[in-house]
This record gives C-alpha cells, structure tokens and sequence, in this order.
C-alpha cells in the first residue's frame, strides 16, 4: 500500500495486488490488481490484471481483466480492457479498446482511422 501522505515517482513492478491512497507519478505494472483510493491520485501509465479508480488517474490504462471506475473517481487518459464499468456520476476522457470475442468469429477490432 502507499499511504495517504506518500508521493513515489518513478516505476513501480510487482506481483502483488497495490492500493494506492497518495500519490504516483511515472509508470505502474503490475501482474495483480491495483486500488486507486478516493483522494488518491495516480498520473502515471499502468498496466495490471484489473483496477478499481475510485480516485484520480491521468495516464494510460492497460487492464488484462477489467476496469472498473467508480462514481465521483476521474480517468483521463486511452485505456485498454476486456471488460469496462463506469459508474454514473464518474468523468472520464480518452479512447477505449475493448477485445472481446464473437461468438463463431474473430476478436472485434475497430477499422484503422475509423471510430465507433
């Protein structure tokens, strides 16, 4: 866990769930989940299993499993998920890729240049 009162810069790596209740700047990869608390925030971009953003986060985000943004949270920034809850009343601004599967066909992917 970082603390309330924690700031950390730089890469952060590891094998563990993480919950963040202060402050990261730079890049998080984590094989496990990762917690971003209310009040925290993260500017940082970040790879993980899934995570939870109850908090702020401003960077890239690559969740194998899922993202779940909770009401009041803030994400700006791409993010790249299986699965995606944004609970009303959450903000968020950037692009999403979701890879997901057709049942008898390939995975689903956007045409280059075109939005949907």
């Amino acid at each position: 866990m970082i603390g309330p009162g924690t700031t950390v810069r730089g890469t952060i790596s590891g094998d563990e769930d993480l919950t963040v209740q202060g402050r990261v700047e730079g890049a998080i990869r984590l094989s496990k989940d990762l917690t971003v608390a209310d009040g925290a925030v993260v500017a940082a971009d970040i790879e993980a299993r899934a995570v939870q953003v109850s908090g702020r986060v401003e960077g890239k985000v690559d969740a194998a499993e899922s993202i779940v943004v909770d009401a009041d949270a803030v994400l700006v920034g791409d993010i790249r998920t299986a699965k995606l809850a944004i609970a009303d009343g959450a903000r968020f601004k950037g692009r999403v890729d979701m890879d997901f599967e057709i049942p008898g066909g390939t995975p689903s992917r956007a045409a280059p240049g075109r939005r949907r």
